[in-house]
């Protein structure tokens, strides 16, 4: 038997309740950023003052006109993606998310688009079927 100490890490999440205002509805795992009107809105990684205000992830679908969870560090459990285990997610050009690194010329990129790094693809450990995201958020430069 092999003992793993990292079972027995506890992630505490960081978050508050935001309305959306946007106009649309907020998957859950959506990034978002707080706007100059103080709500949260979407990214645009094209623009910097926009996409320095990244602030969180959507931790529940937020419909317009109503408050949702939205998390700031700690893990959102059962994301809605693709990606495999262990992939880095970062902020598409889309305002999504991507498992794909920001790259001049990759998945729409250009320069002076920004780089953001939201988190890593974990196993669920009660439901390992399950994918959670354990958020790191960070700007990671202009490219």
């Amino acid at each position: 038997m092999t003992f793993r100490p990292y079972n027995l890490l506890q992630s505490v999440n960081t978050s508050d309740q935001r309305e959306n205002n946007t106009g649309a509805t907020m998957t859950k795992a959506t990034p978002v950023r707080i706007n100059t009107s103080g709500e949260i809105d979407f990214i645009d990684v094209s623009v910097e003052a926009n996409s320095i205000g990244a602030m969180g992830v959507t931790g529940v679908e937020i419909l317009n006109g109503t408050f949702g969870d939205v998390v700031s560090s700690g893990k959102i459990v059962d994301i809605p993606t693709s990606a495999s285990f262990g992939d880095t997610l970062w902020v598409s050009k889309t305002g999504g998310l991507t498992n794909i690194k920001p790259s001049i010329g990759v998945n729409g990129f250009v320069t002076g688009d920004l780089s953001i790094l939201v988190g890593v693809v974990a196993k669920n450990e009660l439901n390992p079927s399950l994918k959670d995201l354990y958020l790191t958020i960070s700007i990671k430069g202009q490219l």
